[in-house]
């Protein structure tokens, strides 16, 4: 069988799997896969970004900024769902044309510090503004998710939502990354002074490839607000990048649902960052290219085994 033909058929497996969930697990998976396809979208959005080069540790500042505004719009303004997540992915877009347009002429480094800058900035208004955000005690009391005016209070109804935004933001971004404009952040992110002595306008390109990515940050922070009704300041996501895989469009998606299901038993406890901690540390050690490169590096590993031990074919 072709690999694309193969890989064709996997997804569509996956996908039957996903979309039969809700007649074979309860509620709490429900739950928990929500939660992964939102963590899915957080992670795939920050892809445009490292296509680019650019180390954003931030990125979860962004979708803190979708998620409360969403939130205090549905919430305090009666604005329909459809319209607050909308809003608040603008503004996450808007936020990172604001801060990416001077930013971005910095590189490695320099970038990423500026990036951490700004999460912190981000929670501690988050936490100071209490007033409007309710600080470290949490905003609650968001409304449900709603669907052309009716309310999505089941899980059922609530997980389908999480899946289908998933897959379209998914799609949206493997279009853009298998596109002209894809292969001019690759190029970017390879070599920037070449690709700018072929005429590439650098900067316009990953300004683009930031907004773009704080715009589907935005998405999952309006969606997650609505989902789990009670936000706290953010936290740091660029670890599901790294374990999943920087190199592959795939990698944010593994390392976005192994750590979501795994972190479970964890969250919310201290334990949960030591957690993280030993995963990004092994990845580092013993698996560098994340864990999209696992079943090719088992492969090589059984290759060999077979290999030394054959028969020698000599009498």
């Amino acid at each position: 069988m072709p690999r694309s033909a193969g890989t064709a058929a996997a997804l569509i497996v996956v996908l039957a799997l996903l979309l039969s969930l809700p007649f074979v697990g309860g509620d709490y998976y429900l739950y928990l896969f929500a939660l992964v396809f939102t963590n899915i979208i957080l992670s795939a959005s920050l892809r445009p970004s490292l296509t680019c080069g650019q180390l954003n540790i931030g990125h979860s500042a962004f979708m803190c900024i979708g998620a409360y505004t969403s939130a205090l719009l549905a919430k305090n303004l009666g604005v329909p769902f459809e319209v607050s997540l909308l809003c608040g992915a603008v503004l996450a877009a808007a936020v990172g044309l604001a801060i990416g347009y001077p930013s971005l002429r910095l590189r490695g480094v320099y970038f990423a510090m500026v990036t951490v800058a700004f999460v912190e900035a981000v929670r501690l208004i988050a936490s100071i503004w209490v007033p409007l955000t309710r600080g470290n005690a949490g905003l609650g009391g968001v409304p449900k998710p709603t669907l052309l005016g009716t309310t999505l209070a089941t899980r059922t109804s609530q997980y389908y939502l999480a899946l289908f935004l998933m897959l379209v933001v998914l799609l949206v971004l493997y279009k853009l990354e298998h596109s002209r404009l894809g292969l001019i952040w690759k190029s970017i992110g390879m070599v920037d002074t070449l690709a700018q002595s072929l005429g590439v306008n650098v900067a316009n390109y990953t300004l683009l490839a930031f907004s773009l990515g704080c715009f589907f940050a935005g998405v999952a922070g309006a969606f997650y607000a609505h989902f789990i009704r009670f936000l706290f300041p953010p936290t740091n996501i660029l670890i599901y990048n790294f374990v999943g895989g920087r190199g592959h469009f795939a990698g944010p998606i593994v390392g976005a649902a192994f750590l979501s299901l795994l972190s479970e038993p964890f969250r919310g406890s201290p334990y949960e960052t030591i957690f993280f901690s030993i995963v990004m540390l092994a990845t580092i050690l013993f698996l560098p290219g994340g864990l999209i490169m696992l079943p090719g590096k088992l492969a090589g590993l059984w290759r060999s085994a077979s290999s030394t031990y054959a028969p020698s074919g000599h009498a």
